[in-house]
């Protein structure tokens, strides 16, 4: 490649995508044509096709040991990796995202290195199990309700009652009105445990939110669809995702008001 030539960083995007298994190989040190084509299975043709793509644009070159990575090779490809793995963190919970409302304020961070489940043909309720052992292993959480599920209350009050959970949550007032009427024995015992503090907003809830404080710091978003089923699960332990949890929450608590006398 001529040094006077500026490369088109388009150009650049699509070599390095089309040729990212050669260059991981060069990446791991230098590479004869020969180790090339048996290592990646192309054929001579593609092998040198490649090659001299990646010359010509200055990215890899021939060195006294076989084909090498240039510097810029080596800062390209790594950057387009970091790029590929945050777009896999993406992609995965991908359909769970797409229930979401298209502004929603939701970080990258949140979805690095989560657990996500979903509710399959298959197996309807593994989100709701999984969200279930969050909750019982609990010891301290805060979290959001815009939807009631029987098996959740019923979870709830055996922790409150037992003294194995302290909570505090905020619920959408339609949940709310739900869940102290529906379930007013269980819900007036949670309350007067002393272990449940309730807080009702009448913002309209984008996703659940749990915010595990004790045994471990975790964050969780529990997704449901418009009619309120339950449609998966992403929990994430990292600083930066209970960093962000921590700021949703405030945001929601200050939002809404505290339970009052005669409210339940």
């Amino acid at each position: 490649m001529s040094t006077n030539r500026r490369l088109d960083p388009d150009d650049v995007v699509d070599a390095v995508s089309r040729r990212a298994e050669i260059m991981q190989r060069l990446l791991d040190g230098p590479q004869y044509n020969r180790d090339i084509r048996e290592s990646v299975g192309v054929s001579r043709s593609t092998a040198y096709k490649a090659i001299s793509e990646l010359e010509e644009m200055g990215l890899a070159r021939r060195g006294s040991e076989g084909y090498e990575l240039t510097a810029t090779g080596r800062l390209l490809f790594e950057e387009y990796r970091r790029f590929r793995n945050r777009v896999e963190a993406v992609c995965h919970p991908a359909q769970l995202l797409s229930i979401l409302p298209a502004d929603i304020d939701i970080n990258f961070e949140v979805l690095e290195g989560a657990e996500v489940s979903f509710a399959e043909r298959y197996a309807p309720n593994r989100p709701v199990t999984e969200i279930a052992d969050v909750i019982r292993d609990a010891d301290v959480l805060r979290g959001t309700g815009p939807v009631v599920l029987p098996s959740y209350v019923e979870l709830f009050h055996d922790q409150f009652v037992a003294g194995e959970l302290e909570a505090e949550l905020v619920f959408e007032r339609a949940a709310f009105d739900h869940l102290s009427t529906d379930y007013a024995d269980e819900f007036s015992e949670a309350v007067e445990s002393g272990a449940l503090e309730v807080r009702v907003t009448d913002e309209e809830l984008p996703f659940g939110l749990l915010m595990i404080e004790k045994p471990t710091q975790k964050v969780g978003v529990i997704v449901y669809d418009r009619g309120g089923e339950l449609r998966g699960f992403i929990l994430n332990d990292s600083e930066n995702a209970v960093e962000w949890g921590e700021k949703k929450w405030e945001r929601y608590r200050e939002a809404a008001a505290p339970l009052t006398p005669g409210d339940n």
